[in-house]
């Protein structure tokens, strides 16, 4: 199995940017439309190395998503960094999220912090 990053956000154009960035810097991703989406991947047997998870999403947002990741057993230890139009830091960090990234956002910034978690 190869280790992927798991790109939640609602709108596509987010996410195929995320992914272009992420292709660039040499990683393999993955990229999913609901925080429904991102916990059936993150229980799944082929998890995500790293979870980049929007906050602000139709249904369950992307806090909500951090929340039930962090609780669930075969979810806990995925690395998540939140990424946002809102100023969620301190929430997302207290519910175990590794870094908050703010959009818009810095393209060099996103690819430090994914190296930093995924070491």
């Amino acid at each position: 199995m190869v280790d992927y990053i798991l790109v939640v956000d609602d709108r596509s154009s987010i996410r195929r940017l995320l992914v272009e960035v992420l292709t660039y810097a040499g990683y393999e991703s993955k990229q999913v439309g609901s925080g429904d989406e991102c916990l059936n991947y993150a229980r799944s047997d082929n998890k995500p190395a790293l979870i980049l998870l929007d906050n602000n999403m139709p249904g369950i947002c992307g806090l909500d998503v951090l929340q039930l990741l962090k609780k669930d057993g075969a979810a806990k230890s995925i690395p998540v960094i939140m990424v946002s139009g809102e100023n969620i830091e301190e929430q997302a960090k207290k519910q175990g999220a590794q870094s908050v990234l703010m959009k818009p956002f810095d393209i060099y910034d996103l690819i430090d912090r994914v190296q930093t978690v995924i070491k």
